[in-house]
């Protein structure tokens, strides 16, 4: 077997391990790994494409991965719903594949881990004081 396939092995294998530290840091690496993998098997595949050329991919790829993730949440009133408990596992891997190519953007716009980390305090926090300066969100409450 090659070595590829031996760091894919680590990879699954690590999933079922305690997680590291830092996960975040841990999934970009992951995937940085993955991305190297995919170019190195298919090195005339889209992987080859220049790291920007292939963005509009990856959001094209993270919306319909939330329709999938739409379609186990019983969104349809028109079909019998599914208990909830029954699509978890589903639910769970539809999450999974939204992270992989919400990260592989991320990548190939050059962010780190660290970089989607502060940007995520920075809008959090303006999402909060919007919540709490802004009176179209207060509630009825004094």
């Amino acid at each position: 077997m090659s070595d590829d396939h031996d760091d894919h092995t680590e990879s699954t294998e690590h999933a079922e391990q305690m997680p590291p530290a830092d996960m975040f840091a841990d999934i970009f690496s992951h995937q940085a790994d993955l991305s190297r993998f995919y170019r190195e098997q298919r090195f005339d595949g889209f992987y080859s494409w220049e790291p920007i050329d292939r963005c509009t991919m990856w959001t094209r790829a993270i919306i319909h991965e939330c329709c999938e993730l739409d379609n186990e949440l019983n969104w349809k009133p028109w079909k019998n719903p599914r208990a909830l408990e029954e699509t978890r596992a589903a639910r769970l891997d539809e999450m999974a594949d939204i992270l992989h190519f919400v990260v592989q953007l991320a990548l190939d716009q050059g962010f780190s881990a660290t970089d989607l980390y502060t940007a995520y305090l920075r809008k959090n926090a303006e999402n909060r004081e919007r919540q709490r300066s802004d009176p179209r969100y207060q509630s009825g409450r004094d």
